[in-house]
């Protein structure tokens, strides 16, 4: 028998292994802009002390025609986080309504969204889902019988720019094999980060900020609006900036 720290492990990741997609991230106090990204992904699997007797401890080809399957099917669309707490989606019509809680909202035609079981379009989040997606492919029985363990899924938006999500892999998987997302998230508020002005922390107070001068600037329309209204405007002749901010001042 080999040392007992023996393994074996296997990482696959191909220029095939990418797709195409754009997104946006929100949580509560705050909303990314709508962008892109070139994604990779990488498919580690991690087997026992020996290998099969192929020689092998899984094909290369099996792990490569699985990725550019899953790759394929979400290639060219927009990632649409179904489970969000802070977007309100509905579908009609063909089309998907994705109301934001900073008053934005999107329409995209239902043919170019992915709709998603998770509650952010994270490459954390991607990661939890492609698992389950390359499992029901690759065959949770066909591994644990090669010995292999656990699965590692790397989802990069960038170089230099991934996420890793890793998971032994369950005993006595269904078909068509889901994971829940929001097992692996925490509950409670978001933790802002420490960071300077144009981080996450600055970005969560812009937001709040701006809520707050929209209001702020509503209000002030409104009694201008009044005043139009019951005709004190009228009464002013030629109006100055001075008489606005004495009507905005009441």
């Amino acid at each position: 028998m080999p040392p007992p720290t023996t393994s074996f492990e296997v990482y696959v990741s191909k220029d095939t292994f990418k797709f195409n997609a754009a997104h946006f991230v929100a949580f509560q106090g705050y909303r990314e802009r709508l962008h892109g990204h070139n994604y990779r992904i990488g498919v580690r699997l991690l087997g026992r002390r020996q290998i099969g007797a192929d020689g092998y401890l899984i094909d290369f080809g099996c792990v490569k025609d699985v990725c550019k399957k899953v790759c394929k099917r979400i290639n060219e669309h927009f990632l649409c986080p179904v489970h969000s707490d802070v977007l309100k989606i509905t579908t009609e019509n063909e089309s998907v309504r994705i109301e934001c809680a900073d008053g934005t909202y999107f329409v995209f035609p239902a043919a170019d969204c992915v709709m998603l079981p998770i509650f952010h379009a994270t490459a954390e989040e991607l990661a939890i889902y492609l698992y389950a997606e390359i499992l029901n492919g690759l065959n949770a029985d066909y591994l644990q019988k090669r010995g292999i363990h656990t699965m590692e899924i790397a989802v990069a938006e960038a170089i230099g720019q991934e996420a890793t999500f890793r998971l032994e892999i369950p005993e006595n998987v269904p078909d068509n094999f889901k994971l829940d997302v929001k097992a692996f998230i925490t509950e409670g508020d978001v933790v802002p980060m420490p960071c300077p002005a144009e981080t996450l922390s600055a970005k969560r107070n812009c937001c709040l900020d701006c809520q707050t001068s929209k209001n702020e600037l509503s209000a002030q329309l409104q009694k201008l609006a009044n005043a139009i209204n019951e005709g004190k405007l009228r009464e002013m002749g030629n109006v100055t900036g001075d008489d606005l901010q004495r009507i905005f001042s009441k």
